[in-house]
């Protein structure tokens, strides 16, 4: 979504509250959509709303199938819910890992608007559905003492009470799509929350990569995503580091991954394609495939024809 290291201009409006300026601040991060607060609107629905709207919920579902008439309904709810993730990690995430703020998540207080648009990437364009995303509560929680007082504050004792705030919120926001999708797909409902563990972690990294903390991204992700006992947890989701050596053995860079968890199921559409950091892929595999991307990308910006990113 962003490119370059610390994008974030700082911000001017001072008589918005804390929320209101975490929200102007990190607006950069949303060039695919719109992140705003206030009351809903005529074309807004609730996510609550469009959860139990099952005529909603299946035209998402055959618009995946759209680009693959032969795909199945259990692989349509994967990517379902990873274009839905892409959303609302996006949304959220750079509020906490830069300010410190926790929105409530509850789906009768995050408001949607639905659209189309249209997504370059690897020079390819194609059809994508998004949505705009309205916090309509003012609450919020954070781990800032100095906002221990503001009336829409709630006070998380430290970081890793801001993390299990977060947790609780992205449990109980998407438990209900879990369960329509599960009713409506008979995809399982632990792959469907590997899915979400995977856009937690994936777009933690992304974000403190752009903010220059990708150290505490990982913690915190990892923070969120392994407590014992929530829907989230499962064992293979990580972050993993990759050195890149030259002929002499010196270290050219070294890069962050996340290795996945769950599973799109996009291999079932087109045989044998496996995502870079599939779950399914063999760790050796996935690894001297990196290292080669890794390669090919560090010999494009020798030349000048790639950007640093």
């Amino acid at each position: 979504m962003m490119s370059g290291q610390n994008p974030i201009p700082n911000s001017t409006d001072s008589s918005a509250s804390p929320f209101e300026q975490a929200i102007e601040l990190y607006q950069p991060f949303w060039t695919e959509f719109g992140v705003t607060h206030g009351p809903i609107q005529d074309g807004w629905t609730t996510a609550q709303a469009f959860f139990a709207d099952a005529s909603a919920v299946a035209a998402f579902l055959e618009y995946e199938r759209s680009h693959y008439s032969h795909m199945d309904a259990k692989t349509c709810a994967a990517l379902m819910m990873i274009d839905y993730c892409y959303v609302f990690m996006f949304a959220t995430i750079p509020l906490i890992a830069g300010s410190g703020l926790v929105p409530d998540l509850s789906p009768k207080n995050v408001a949607l608007r639905m659209f189309a648009a249209r997504h370059e990437h690897d020079g390819e364009s194609h059809d994508v559905r998004r949505a705009d995303v309205r916090f309509l509560s003012k609450g919020f929680v954070t781990d800032k003492a100095s906002l221990a007082d503001h009336r829409d504050a709630a006070l998380a004792a430290d970081r890793g009470a801001l993390c299990d705030a977060y947790r609780r919120g992205i449990e109980a926001h998407f438990t209900p799509l879990v369960d329509v999708l599960v009713q409506a797909t008979g995809l399982a409902p632990a792959a469907l929350w590997r899915l979400v563990a995977d856009a937690i972690a994936g777009v933690w990294l992304e974000v403190g990569r752009h903010l220059g903390c990708v150290d505490q991204a990982r913690a915190d992700a990892m923070h969120v995503v392994k407590h014992s006992g929530s829907p989230l947890y499962n064992s293979q989701l990580h972050f993993f580091d990759l050195t890149l050596h030259d002929d002499q053995n010196k270290a050219l860079g070294s890069w962050t991954f996340r290795a996945r968890g769950g599973c799109c199921r996009f291999y079932t559409v087109v045989e044998g394609a496996l995502c870079s950091t599939c779950v399914l892929k063999e760790p050796t595999v996935r690894n001297a495939e990196l290292l080669d991307k890794m390669r090919k990308h560090s010999a494009l910006l020798a030349t000048g024809s790639v950007e640093h990113s």
